[in-house]
């Protein structure tokens, strides 16, 4: 089989794209890969093959465990929050009243916002000590003195969630608003001749339209949240105590506070196959539930 000239100068303009995925993703990722079955440590100043030494480590690790268990606590209970909360505020912004233009621009800004400024705007807001969150509820009389939002163990992670899904609300309330619109009005028509009440027009025409959408909402903050380092590090970079250490948190303590390469790359690959585990059922799920990709 001979190459055409055309064929030459298309594999010619394509090679430049290819040999940035090689340089960016691939060798990068190969590397991180082959220093995870090292014992790699600047501070030490050795490089040895170890094979899974570095896994059986950090997996026996006893932070491990409250590691794994403040990352599930981040992951799905943000993803919930975000859900449940853009669900009802895309569907009241779904609706033609005025007061919506205004809102669906004011929305957008937790999204369009650097992330680096909605943690250093909500650290101020958390603050103990002139922290307009404190100072309001304090007015309020709700309570009767300051609370450590991010000092305190009990509390932190739960804080921590609400800048994620803070974030992450304009997405999912945007999309759900746009999945309502696209709803025949046919249908709803239909319902309000039978006699269907608001609730009704929700629970049996709305929602099962959505479920599309929330799914595909659902999996991609789930995948963000699990890859999200700055919300967690600019806030309390895991602590107080490691109380809000999660796994990206810990992989960056482990490289860049105690150089301990091997041992970073060894849970870098942990939270790589985690991620590509909830991408695959990310879609399986658009491919086998809702048919995308078989027509």
């Amino acid at each position: 089989m001979t190459l055409r000239r055309s064929d030459l100068f298309g594999y010619a303009l394509v090679l430049p794209a290819m040999l940035l995925v090689l340089g960016f993703i691939i060798y990068p990722v190969g590397e991180v890969i082959r220093l995870s079955f090292t014992n790699t440590s600047l501070l030490a100043g050795r490089s040895d093959f170890v094979g899974l030494q570095s896994y059986q480590r950090v997996l026996s690790d006893p932070l491990m465990g409250h590691v794994l268990s403040n990352t599930a606590t981040w992951v799905f209970l943000g993803t919930a929050l975000a859900l449940l909360l853009g669900l009802g505020v895309g569907y009241f912004l779904s609706f033609n009243f005025w007061i919506n233009r205004i809102l669906r621009a004011c929305i957008l800004l937790p999204w369009i916002l650097p992330a680096v400024v909605s943690v250093a705007s909500w650290r101020w807001m958390y603050a103990a000590e002139g922290g307009i969150l404190n100072d309001v509820l304090l007015r309020a009389g709700l309570i009767q003195k300051v609370i450590p939002w991010l000092g305190d163990p009990s509390l932190v992670m739960y804080a921590l969630v609400v800048i994620a899904v803070w974030r992450h609300l304009p997405f999912a309330s945007l999309v759900v608003s746009a999945a309502v619109q696209g709803i025949p009005t046919s249908y709803v028509e239909a319902a309000t001749i039978d006699g269907a009440n608001g609730w009704q027009k929700f629970r049996y025409i709305v929602l099962p339209e959505l479920a599309y959408p929330l799914t595909v909402i659902g999996i991609l903050a789930l995948i963000w949240n699990m890859n999200d380092l700055i919300t967690v590090w600019g806030s309390t970079q895991g602590g107080p105590a490691d109380a809000s250490q999660i796994l990206s948190t810990y992989i960056y303590t482990m490289g860049f506070n105690s150089f301990r390469f091997g041992l970073s790359s060894a849970l870098s690959v942990i939270n790589f196959l985690l991620l590509l585990g909830a991408s695959l059922v990310y879609l399986l799920v658009l491919r086998r539930t809702w048919g995308v990709g078989n027509r």
